[in-house]
């Protein structure tokens, strides 16, 4: 019989020729999760342990699911944002810190007044609607993805996370079907190119919804275009318009909001110092 010691070491080292990032960490996630533990440090306090057949072979198919390259969030079932665990699996993204620091930065915007409507376009998992539900209690806030099995998964987190009140879910394709004025639109479209994503990391490549990640134009950028042209009219008097953005699009963004009439346009970067975000206002 094998110890955990025994099976996280030798699930370690596969990883490893595996070429798996992360190998120990991801072994030790992965018999945490397995097991039905709570956290690595339980882990850690049951080394000794002998595993029954049966607790193998709960494992084994989340080892083989790690070891072709499906990210550890949907084996887990789980990613972590802004503090709070949503449910994710391969019908929506895996939220990135980078979402976080749009989040962070709305947030910084209307810390003297809070925005009374709210619309998230391209919902996903539903991390941006829910943690605007979370920052700001009395906003009313609809969420929309072109996804129905998209949406299935941010209603499940809005249930999870009591805040199924106060935010409304719909299938819309952008603006589709939405109707009244917003203080506050948000969205973290596609906005890569095919040629980005077919160079970007095979776990992201490989297992992440395509239609979440690819945009048509140069650069990936005719989502955030379509988004930008339309939101117009959608926008109450001083009402923003945020979104996360890809590299080599400043301009063309730019350009266009100037045409359309937005004012306070604003492209920042994020942590690692490329561009990423974007906000304009409506006058």
């Amino acid at each position: 019989m094998l110890t955990i010691l025994d099976v996280l070491q030798r699930t370690t080292a596969f990883f490893e020729a595996k070429q798996i990032e992360n190998a120990r960490l991801n072994a030790e996630l992965l018999l945490v999760h397995g097991l039905g533990l709570s956290t690595r440090m339980d882990l850690y306090m049951e080394f000794d342990r002998l595993l029954q057949e049966s607790e193998l072979e709960k494992v084994r198919p989340l080892v083989k699911r790690r070891s072709i390259g499906e990210p550890i969030q949907y084996i887990e079932g789980k990613a972590n944002f802004m503090g709070v665990n949503f449910m994710v699996d391969s019908r929506v993204l895996i939220p990135r810190p980078e979402t976080e620091e749009l989040v962070e930065r709305i947030g910084v915007y209307f810390e003297d007044k809070s925005p009374q409507k709210i619309l998230d376009l391209g919902t996903g998992s539903g991390v941006i609607a829910l943690s605007l539900a979370r920052m700001f209690p009395k906003a009313e806030i609809i969420a929309t993805d072109i996804s129905r099995d998209a949406l299935t998964v941010a209603e499940r987190n809005s249930e999870d996370q009591g805040l199924s009140e106060q935010i409304s879910f719909i299938e819309s394709d952008w603006f589709e079907g939405i109707d009244g004025n917003f203080d506050l639109i948000v969205s973290n479209p596609p906005y890569l190119s095919q040629e980005d994503v077919d160079q970007s990391h095979p776990e992201v490549r490989d297992h992440e919804p395509l239609d979440a990640l690819v945009s048509s134009g140069a650069n990936g950028e005719d989502c955030l275009l379509a988004i930008m042209s339309k939101a117009f009219p959608f926008l109450t008097k001083d009402a923003i318009l945020a979104m996360e953005t890809g590299i080599d699009q400043r301009k063309a963004l730019e350009a266009t909001a100037t045409r359309l009439g937005y004012q306070d346009i604003l492209h920042e970067t994020d942590l690692s110092g490329r561009d990423r975000f974007f906000f304009a206002r409506k006058a």
